[in-house]
């Protein structure tokens, strides 16, 4: 189980920074946070399908010889598989490779999408691959900044995502399927948040606000979800948390995509948001400890300090970004290598 482990993680490694770079080079900057949002929404809106799958398949113990935790990962492995096979023809190029995608663009369609990306951020086409191109982009401090954020959010989300149930059965009395069942509401309840504070960021060009609010947010549901007494209280805080911390995702994707120029940046960018991402990822899974039930104050307040954090690095950029663009109104000086860029915050 471990060796499959590791496996799936190598494999799935590359899925989320390679979309998250597909989708920042199709898209303007005052679209981009909103088409985060559908990426988000379609995970969580399957991850809480998967929990409502879960549930049934865990009645399913004892047929066929497998257990219900074995029959989860046979069906659910199966689709995944069958997706996988489909998205090597579904998935599209780069703008600029628009043609050589399967029945997408015709070449009108393709030089349209190419200028409105020119016209934004002027970074299409990228510059040949070399090793100092590529490593240059590692002294910016924006990079380590945004990868920091990542990383304190994935703390969260690893916490919620893969405990959630464990928090339902052991911290709020539940049974197993019951605790399975109720794991999924909370995720749907969250496309609501993700796509409004997503169309709100866009629509008027908003990210740090935006990323501030969510992180309140989290730190409210947080708080519900430890410090009362009441049962349904602390359900309702799960809502508010899980909305939170995955609109934040989008906000966060957009905030950093917004702020860098240059195909190769992306590319490193997404490596270390990738890499904190992951670090979050295994940090979140010890903050959760089976004997500090049914309160998890390591969990809690871990996660309220990472979105502390989160608030006072985004201030941070914010006012720096608000300081630059001013500069270079003032100055002529040209930002991110760019002529007329400014940045968003």
């Amino acid at each position: 189980m471990i060796v499959m482990r590791v496996l799936l993680g190598i494999f799935m490694s590359g899925i989320y920074p390679g979309l998250t770079l597909l989708i920042s080079t199709w898209y303007r900057r005052d679209e981009l946070q909103l088409r985060f949002a559908f990426l988000q929404c379609g995970e969580v809106i399957v991850l809480a399908t998967g929990g409502l799958m879960n549930f049934g398949l865990n009645h399913l113990d004892g047929r066929g010889g497998l257990k219900g935790w074995q029959w989860m990962y046979v069906v659910q492995g199966l689709m995944a598989c069958a997706i996988g096979i489909v998205t090597y023809w579904w998935i599209v190029d780069f703008p600029e490779n628009a043609k050589h995608s399967f029945y997408f663009l015709d070449e009108a369609e393709r030089k349209l999408a190419v200028t409105r990306i020119q016209e934004d951020r002027s970074d299409v086409e990228a510059t040949p691959f070399s090793w100092p191109e590529v490593l240059r982009h590692f002294l910016d401090l924006k990079v380590y900044g945004f990868a920091a954020t990542f990383f304190l959010l994935n703390i969260v989300s690893t916490a919620l995502s893969y405990f959630l149930p464990i928090i339902l059965q052991s911290g709020m009395g539940f049974s197993t399927n019951k605790s399975i069942l109720l794991s999924a509401p909370p995720y749907y309840y969250a496309v609501i948040p993700v796509l409004l504070s997503s169309r709100i960021g866009d629509r008027y060009r908003l990210r740090g606000p935006v990323i501030v609010f969510n992180s309140l947010c989290l730190i409210a549901g947080f708080s519900m979800l430890s410090f009362p007494s009441q049962v349904t209280v602390r359900y309702v805080g799960t809502y508010l948390a899980t909305g939170a911390y995955i609109s934040n995702w989008a906000a966060l994707n957009s905030y950093q995509a917004s702020n860098i120029t240059g195909q190769w940046k992306r590319v490193v960018t997404a490596a270390a948001v990738t890499a904190c991402n992951g670090l979050g990822g295994v940090a979140g899974s010890f903050i959760v400890r089976s004997e500090e039930a049914p309160k998890y104050l390591t969990a809690i307040f871990v996660s309220i300090g990472s979105h502390i954090l989160i608030i006072a690095i985004i201030t941070a950029f914010s006012a720096y970004f608000y300081a630059a663009n001013k500069n270079e109104n003032k100055r002529d000086k040209v930002i991110e290598e760019t002529e007329n860029f400014r940045y968003t915050y």
